[in-house]
């Protein structure tokens, strides 16, 4: 799918492992980079009830603010696939950083179970779970930040409408033992952190998935493992708190995600108190000879001082003038790469990837130009200009290419139903939504590019329609528009007389025919206007029944 457009996404590449359908794609209209994920709908489920339900599914989780958790942008649909446009984490899976690592540092471990703690915390508190958390959904950052993906509506005991009986076995290893009888709770979710804290700890998983049955009668059965069996150096208050979460009775795992984020806590505390114990050992401190002069320690160890080397054996490029030279080249070179360039170079540059035929280059221009845009100055004007213009390049790009999505505004989707509609021939129904759009938008507001392509759009559709000129004829199509009955023959009845107005207005021998023209307009005007048209374009009924 790379370097192909879904929506309003240009898709870069995949994502993760091969069973998920994850994909990074640069989203053109706002300038940025996401990951979409696409999910299948059971057969079960009609596809309208899918689309109702995942639509005011994204309203909610768009409510949702956590530094941990991956932020929703909206979903949409490409033909036949539903997709969730998300925030593009620069990172990789906990389960990639485990099959590459094989397990990790227990203070590290503890360190991600905070994190994730957290999460779960926040989460609870808003009566949510996330009831199918993997390593695979969860995604560490350079800088160790845990985030946690693939988040649904998910509510406790409440099966999901998009549920099925079947689990994969390995997502099925992660969960606790009571989600395939009673469903997901809470504590649910703290028995699925303690596989991953396990997991990370040992390299391994508690009960190996072999198949559904056999691994879910061991969750029951078998005593809880312990991780400290298999690792050395694993601190016993870690190992006890894993063993809670782990247990198949829900009552005997810790009672709320709070408690283990602050058990974290202490351990992190009382792991580095541990750690600075052994460092003041292990370095020689005592507190009875703390200050003594450190040359004296040096003789008693049997250190002795180095002779100091003559000038004349030191290599060139170790002595003093050549490494001060070296040293203002390196600065002089830093710096000359540290000046941002000027805001007409970037200007110049823009232009240039503007009018390119690569799209990821409108959007990369954009970026550059906003600051100039934003900071206004000698080529404010010049920068705003040509950030609208890509804008308006990957507007029609879009909606020529046939793309429909829910998470563009209204007037993009508007527009991108003109189009359509022109290609299919409709030029009279594209033109009354171009119609709506030029008299609706602010010109000088963010979607003012919508508002020029419209625009022109609108004067070639009436270019190609050609009025009259013998005043018989104008007064035929006057009285078209006067029979205008439907709301939608009405706004076409508007454009012609208006049209009518502006090219005959002060021409001699047609005084006539405008100022009939004029005042049909305004009658006109008037009943598009009124509350007598209904949204589908009919009269509306009144109390009895009967039409006005």
């Amino acid at each position: 799918m790379e370097n192909k457009y879904v929506g309003p996404f240009l898709i870069v590449k995949k994502l993760g492992n091969r069973r998920q359908k994850v994909y990074h794609a640069r989203q053109m209209e706002q300038d940025r980079d996401v990951a979409l994920k696409f999910i299948s709908i059971p057969p079960t489920v009609e596809w309208a009830k899918a689309l109702d339900k995942i639509e005011r599914e994204v309203k909610e989780l768009q409510k949702l603010q956590h530094p941990n958790l991956v932020k929703v942008y909206g979903a949409g649909v490409d033909g036949n696939r539903i997709f969730f446009a998300t925030e593009l984490i620069e990172g990789e899976s906990l389960s990639a950083v485990l099959s590459r690592r094989g397990k990790l540092a227990p203070d590290l471990v503890v360190e991600y179970g905070r994190q994730i703690a957290e999460v779960l915390r926040y989460l609870h508190a808003k009566d949510l779970i996330h009831s199918k958390l993997t390593p695979e959904k969860i995604l560490v950052t350079a800088d160790h930040r845990i985030k946690i993906s693939d988040l649904r509506l998910n509510r406790s005991k409440r099966r999901r409408w998009d549920s099925t009986r079947q689990h994969k076995l390995d997502i099925a290893a992660y969960m606790a033992p009571e989600q395939f009888s009673e469903g997901a709770t809470q504590k649910s979710d703290f028995y699925s952190l303690g596989v991953i804290l396990y997991e990370m700890l040992t390299g391994k998983l508690p009960y190996a998935p072999d198949t559904m049955g056999r691994m879910t009668k061991m969750k029951i059965n078998l005593p809880v493992p312990s991780a400290a069996a298999h690792v050395m150096n694993c601190p016993i208050w870690l190992d006890k708190i894993i063993s809670q979460m782990l247990s198949p009775d829900p009552r005997k795992r810790p009672h709320s995600a709070r408690a283990i984020a602050l058990a974290f806590e202490e351990i992190k505390n009382i792991d580095a108190t541990q750690k600075a114990a052994v460092a003041q050992i292990t370095g020689g401190f005592n507190p009875l000879t703390a200050g003594q002069d450190k040359t004296e320690a040096r003789r008693l160890l049997g250190y002795k001082k180095p002779k100091k080397r003559k000038n004349r054996d030191t290599l060139f490029f170790q002595r003093v003038p050549f490494q001060v030279a070296a040293l203002i080249l390196i600065g002089a070179t830093t710096v000359y790469f540290l000046i941002p360039p000027s805001a007409e170079k970037v200007v110049d540059n823009a232009r240039i990837m503007i009018h390119s035929d690569d799209p990821d280059l409108w959007g990369k221009a954009r970026v550059k130009l906003q600051p100039i845009m934003d900071g206004g100055g000698e080529f404010a004007e010049d920068a705003e200009k040509l950030y609208y213009l890509s804008r308006r390049q990957s507007l029609v790009l879009g909606a020529e290419s046939g793309l429909s999505n829910r998470l563009q505004n209204e007037n993009v989707q508007a527009f991108g139903k003109a189009v359509r509609l022109q290609q299919d021939g409709q030029d009279v129904e594209a033109r009354e939504i171009y119609s709506q759009l030029v008299t609706n938008i602010d010109p000088e507001g963010r979607d003012r590019h919508v508002y020029e392509e419209s625009k022109s759009r609108l004067e070639k559709i009436d270019q190609q329609e050609d009025l009259p000129t013998d005043v018989s004829e104008l007064s035929d199509l006057i009285a078209i528009a006067r029979d205008a009955s439907t709301h939608g023959q009405l706004l076409a009845a508007h454009d012609r007389l208006a049209r009518i107005v502006y090219k005959f207005a002060g021409r001699d021998g047609y005084e006539a025919i405008v100022a009939v023209a004029t005042e049909q307009l305004q009658i006109i005007k008037r009943k598009i206007a009124s509350d007598e048209w209904s949204e589908e374009g009919e009269p509306k009924a009144t109390d009895d029944g009967e039409n006005e």
